[in-house]
């Protein structure tokens, strides 16, 4: 019942293709052949084209279909057409494992396949350049790389710097900003190169300043209130009292504590504390134990030690080797005292 069909229909076809081929002779047209994969048809026409001739007919063109002559060819006489189909070809993709299905001219080489898979994807490829001239045919497998280039856009912060101005009826070590800084922006086009969907390299390709960023600007406190100091360091304290004291230096060698390393009480202070840096001996008549301190040039410190050469105002402060207590030696500082128990 099908090839009966089927056979119906190619005779009304050419039923179709007479009357039309004979109304157009008889109106001035040109008699056209169309050669289509082996098939052959002819009709007359008069279309101005190639093209406008192929869609009246009602036959389609593919993509990576040729036609020769192309379809923008003036039709002025009798003339031969020839469609010459894309065919199939698996394309294997950086190794994998499942086979794509592409289209390839007719009478492909491989170069070319791959200059139009070039212009169908934006990507570029690497193949065997030894099989470039290789002739494909329907269903051939084409295993590629891909090479694929993507420029990302990137933008990017610019600090802004603070410019201090100072004040001394602000409480030190506050800032009150009185101008708003602005960050300034940077954009950056990278260029990332993926070879067979893996990154193969990265490199700036261009990078401007949109715009510079603008300083900030506030006010930096410099009023100390009474009883207050500053440390070496710049931290902030508050005293109770200050004094200017006779200091000396002392470790814990024998000519120091008059001790030995054996001695059972060796490194213990008159506190109970252990003698390190930042515990001092003091007359405790005058500093009590564990007073916080702030000596000059020395630091913060604890009282938890006393000598019996450390009487009134005196303080002697530890340090871990004899020779830092041989190049402090013996004079005068100030002693700022933070709490006293």
């Amino acid at each position: 019942m099908k090839r009966y069909l089927y056979a119906l229909a190619g005779l009304l076809t050419v039923f179709a293709v007479f009357i039309t081929t004979a109304n157009a002779l008889e109106n001035g047209g040109n008699e056209v052949t169309i050669i289509d994969e082996g098939f052959t048809i002819s009709a007359v026409t008069r279309t101005d084209t190639v093209g406008e001739f192929l869609e009246n007919f009602g036959i389609e063109i593919g993509e990576f279909d040729t036609v020769v002559p192309s379809l923008d060819t003036l039709i002025t006489g009798p003339m031969e057409i020839e469609i010459m189909r894309a065919f199939p070809v698996y394309l294997r993709l950086d190794g994998a494992e499942e086979l794509e299905i592409a289209p390839a001219r007719y009478g492909s080489f491989l170069f070319t396949f791959v200059n139009d898979l070039r212009t169908q994807t934006g990507l570029d490829y690497i193949f065997n350049r030894d099989d470039w001239q290789m002739r494909l045919y329907p269903w051939d497998v084409v295993e590629l790389t891909t090479v694929k280039r993507v420029v990302y856009e990137e933008f990017e912060d610019i600090a802004y710097e603070t410019i201090y101005t100072e004040n001394d009826e602000i409480f030190w070590g506050d800032r009150v900003v009185y101008s708003d800084g602005v960050l300034g922006r940077n954009r950056t086009n990278t260029l990332a190169v993926y070879i067979g969907g893996e990154l193969s390299s990265r490199a700036t390709v261009f990078e401007e300043t949109l715009w510079q960023p603008v300083s900030a600007r506030a006010y930096m406190g410099t009023y100390i209130p009474a009883y207050h100091a500053l440390s070496a360091c710049g931290e902030l304290f508050n005293y109770t009292r200050t004094f200017v004291a006779e200091a000396t230096a002392y470790t814990l060698d024998f000519a120091s504590t008059g001790r030995h390393p054996d001695h059972p009480l060796f490194g213990v202070t008159a506190s109970g504390m252990m003698a390190q840096v930042g515990v001092v001996a003091v007359d405790t008549n005058v500093i009590p134990f564990h007073t916080r301190l702030y000596i000059e040039g020395y630091g913060f410190a604890v009282a938890g030690d006393r000598g019996g050469a450390i009487r009134g105002e005196k303080v002697d402060l530890f340090f871990d080797t004899r020779e830092e207590t041989v190049q402090f030696g013996r004079r005068h500082i100030r002693v700022w005292i933070l709490d006293e128990i």
